[in-house]
């Protein structure tokens, strides 16, 4: 069972069946003995499960003389950011962008931030693994698990990032009656923002969409209220609160790859500053940061990958396909409030629609993520792919990754899901195509 809910960066699983209140019992166990703590703050989002996967995993973790610091119902961008201000080990209940049925666990550590595989998951997997399947009774609720809101401190927190945002920007905010919704609305009200929201309420059902924000269907809401209401910007963030996609005057989603050029344009970087992208994102963010004397840094997928590089070479910048925004302001975490203040900014300097501001850096066509479910051998797979684009320049980094000089395409396993991911990029669109359905053969 262990094997299905440890991924590479968290764990996850449906609910009750893989993810439970004897197995969140089991993991705190397990989080104890490897991690160590004193203390440990715990958040949840709005999942159906949370709460009674709270009570029973702070009071497994409460009997073992652990304080435990309840921040209740909240984003995972903010349960990081306690962590870091606070100098202590937090774990966040979600399953993030993940279906309503499923639930998990995040976990961070002040030194490490994001944990995965190489920094404690697989320890405390192995712990795990060699604890009984039911423990002794756990005595819920003890004494010593401490309520703290420190929302306040907070949102002067997030506010001391934000620059000048002109009023006059017409905005609407799609939160996926996720947990991140009450920090948001909080600080755009702060700054005098015109918006307007969709799915504001916290229900774990997810009734309005999924919550996750590249799902098409996820999508279908807001592209209608931008164009009908005539909005500048629009914008839909996932279950916990730490994705986020962009969506231009025409209700048009806009790419993360030029998002990403978007913040580098405009961000008065000094030169030589480092930015952190995924293998699986585009050239044009190489050419732009070349433009600005920045230096660009690849990194694997993963949230916990990212932020690793993006801490180690002191980015102040970092970004991932999925909608992930990582700030150096931000201790070098990830937030997708942080990432709508920046383009509020920008939109506000330029006085120019976001469709405009993006234009120039749509010199590629760069195509979803797409994915497959995996068939076949892997090894296979990989070796009918290397031989059949050999001419190309290859890189091995993160899956599969083959360039040539007008397209090139990202082949890799998800680290949450049984599928390729697979994006491609290129200047020709019937080429993209012709070349997709070549992999795709090879895959299917």
């Amino acid at each position: 069972m262990s094997n299905n809910i440890f991924h590479e960066y968290d764990i996850r699983g449906l609910y009750p069946d893989q993810i439970n209140e004897n197995i969140f019992c089991r993991l705190g166990q397990s989080i104890k003995h490897v991690l160590k703590p004193k203390k440990i703050a715990i958040a949840r989002d709005g999942r159906l499960s949370s709460d009674s996967l709270f009570l029973y995993l702070s009071s497994a973790l409460a009997q073992e003389k652990i304080k435990v610091i309840d921040l209740g119902r909240t984003s995972a961008p903010f349960c990081f950011w306690y962590s870091q201000k606070y100098k202590t080990d937090a774990l966040m209940i979600t399953a993030s962008h993940n279906p309503a049925g499923q639930n998990g666990l995040k976990i961070y550590t002040y030194k490490s931030g994001p944990i995965d595989k190489q920094t404690g998951l697989e320890k405390i997997r192995q712990k795990y693994e060699l604890l009984p399947p039911n423990l002794r009774q756990i005595n819920l609720g003890p004494k010593n698990i401490k309520k703290v809101d420190v929302r306040s401190k907070y949102q002067k927190f997030i506010l001391g990032l934000a620059g000048k945002i002109s009023p006059k920007i017409k905005l609407a905010v799609d939160f996926s009656n996720g947990s991140g919704a009450a920090e948001t609305t909080a600080v755009l009200e702060k700054l005098k923002v015109n918006f307007a929201t969709l799915n504001e309420k916290v229900d774990g059902r997810f009734p309005g969409h999924s919550p996750n924000p590249l799902d098409e269907a996820s999508q279908k809401s807001m592209k209608a209220l931008v164009k009908s209401k005539k909005l500048n910007l629009g914008a839909v963030i996932d279950g916990d609160g730490d994705r986020i996609i962009f969506f231009d005057e025409t209700g048009t989603a806009v790419d993360s790859n030029f998002m990403v050029c978007l913040m580098i344009d405009h961000g008065f970087f000094s030169r030589n500053a480092a930015v952190v992208k995924t293998v699986s994102m585009g050239r044009i963010i190489d050419e732009i940061a070349r433009d600005k004397g920045l230096k660009v840094y690849v990194s694997k997928v993963g949230r916990s990958h990212v932020r690793r590089l993006v801490k180690n070479k002191k980015a102040v910048l970092g970004a991932e396909k999925s909608g992930h925004y990582f700030f150096k302001e931000y201790y070098f975490g990830d937030s997708a409030l942080v990432a709508l203040m920046r383009v509020l900014e920008i939109i506000s300097k330029n006085k120019k629609s976001l469709s405009q501001l993006v234009k120039p850096y749509q010199k590629y066509i760069v195509g979803p993520e797409i994915s497959i479910p995996f068939k076949g051998r892997t090894d296979h797979i990989i070796k009918t792919l290397k031989d059949k684009f050999k001419d190309g320049q290859l890189n091995e980094l993160d899956g599969l990754k083959i360039d040539y000089p007008d397209w090139g395409f990202n082949l890799r396993k998800s680290n949450t899901e049984p599928v390729w991911r697979l994006t491609l990029e290129g200047l020709d669109k019937n080429e993209l195509g012709k070349h997709r359905k070549e992999i795709e053969e090879i895959l299917i």
